[in-house]
């Protein structure tokens, strides 16, 4: 977890080329209090899972291209 702005971001890393909402991420948002959660996985696009889950390929969550 990283607090930036006094938000609270958390993230999941998944080996899989198309990840999905799963309950435990909703679990995580929830008991661990995060307005965010960022999804990295080995893909090339970004893409929202819902308004406070995005998935976003391990290259741009390595150059900093997203912002939190």
């Amino acid at each position: 977890m990283v607090t930036v702005g006094g938000r609270r971001h958390g993230f999941e890393i998944k080996y899989s080329d198309a990840p999905r909402r799963r309950r435990s991420m909703r679990t995580a948002l929830s008991d661990l209090a995060l307005d965010h959660l960022w999804v990295v996985y080995p893909g090339s696009k970004s893409y929202p899972l819902d308004d406070d889950i995005t998935v976003i390929p391990l290259g741009m969550a390595a150059s900093g291209e997203y912002s939190l």
